[in-house]
């Protein structure tokens, strides 16, 4: 008898289907949430305004802060 193991993701924050994962940080802490393209397309438009305002930041451990241009 052959036997299938089958994982479905649903959304957290409704329990829809199907979901997938996605990650994010925040202030040196990184999330994960599952999501359905729907709800994935709401955070987007969420943070839409802010990824467009923001640069992006190197990952290293050694962050410093924005360096200045000297004139």
């Amino acid at each position: 008898m052959a036997e299938q193991t089958r994982i479905t993701l649903t959304d957290d924050l409704d329990g829809s289907e199907p979901a997938r994962t996605y990650r994010f940080a925040w202030q040196d802490t990184v999330y994960e949430i599952d999501l359905t393209d729907a709800h994935r397309d709401e955070l987007l438009r969420a943070l839409q305004p802010y990824t467009t305002a923001a640069r992006k930041a190197s990952t290293g451990a050694n962050r410093r802060g924005r360096a200045s241009s000297a004139s």
